[in-house]
């Protein structure tokens, strides 16, 4: 089955925002390749796992929640990393200024947009759950078919830029506490595979209460989180000692060497034998 799932494609017939789409990874794939809009700008936001891209020769690490603005001409992609489990949603829009009629906006309006959107202090940033929804149902105006769809459409995107301006900070937000303790716990329980409800006790949260909190803070579900970063631990010992995947798949709680080996290959994109033969070789050449 193919990693990739694409869920919608859609060219919408309007100038102002010519393609929107979603798409799912399910498993670790290849690299994306470079491309650019010429005249375009992309609004990506991921919805959930994690994801690097380089736009213009600078590394963003996105996690689930992120937005990530690419502006026309700009290269964008990433060829030198497997692409892992995530779900993403994006469309590309035109530049305001460059139309008449964008979202039947006045000139003055348009160039002040336009000239908002190109001094954001970041072009990634989370995107406030308010914001995320309004993408969501940008998304759903696109496949209605009444006489009014354009124009509601016009209306979601105009709304959703205003959202973006507002929510503009170059300023990760904190953790929570209870949400950053749960983390120090998941990174120190080094023979153990803590489960949701250990977790949301932990924390004194129901467990759907703390899913959902957990998912808001990071971008990633819980248990998808907890296998992340045992995948990172296991990926420095696969790296840096000489013990056997059984060793390490024990070490790290994992109920099996071939649970560990399933897992990691889904992350990973190769298995834990594959993945310490590439990291032997590529030592090898310096």
């Amino acid at each position: 089955m193919n990693a990739y799932s694409w869920e919608q494609i859609q060219q919408t017939g309007l100038p102002e925002m010519p393609e929107i789409g979603k798409m799912q990874i399910r498993a670790a794939t290849g690299p994306m390749r470079m491309e650019f809009h010429p005249e375009m700008i992309e609004f990506l936001l991921l919805y959930s796992g994690c994801k690097r891209m380089w736009v213009e020769g600078k590394r963003y690490d996105m996690q689930g929640g992120d937005l990530l603005i690419i502006f026309p001409g700009e290269n964008h992609g990433a060829e030198d990393v497997i692409q892992n489990r995530s779900a993403l949603c994006y469309f590309l829009m035109a530049v305001p200024t460059a139309m008449k009629k964008f979202c039947m906006l006045e000139e003055n309006e348009r160039a002040f947009l336009w000239q908002q959107l190109c001094s954001l202090p970041s072009r990634m940033f989370k995107l406030p759950i308010p914001a995320r929804r309004e993408m969501e149902r940008l998304f759903n105006s696109v496949g209605d078919t009444s006489p009014l769809s354009a124009a509601v459409t016009r209306l979601r995107l105009t709304d959703f830029l205003f959202q973006v301006l507002e929510a503009r900070s170059p300023d990760k937000p904190q953790l929570p506490e209870d949400i950053s303790s749960v983390i120090r716990y998941i990174r120190d329980c080094h023979n153990e595979m803590p489960d949701v409800p250990q977790m949301a006790a932990l924390v004194n949260l129901s467990e759907s209460r703390f899913k959902q909190k957990f998912k808001q803070a990071t971008g990633i579900p819980p248990a998808e989180f907890m296998i992340r970063e045992k995948i990172s631990q296991s990926k420095l010992l696969l790296r840096d000692t000489e013990r056997t995947i059984t060793s390490i798949a024990m070490e790290l709680g994992f109920s099996s060497s071939q649970h560990f080996s399933v897992l990691f290959k889904r992350y990973v994109g190769e298995s834990p034998v594959q993945y310490r033969k590439t990291m032997d070789s590529y030592d090898n050449t310096f």
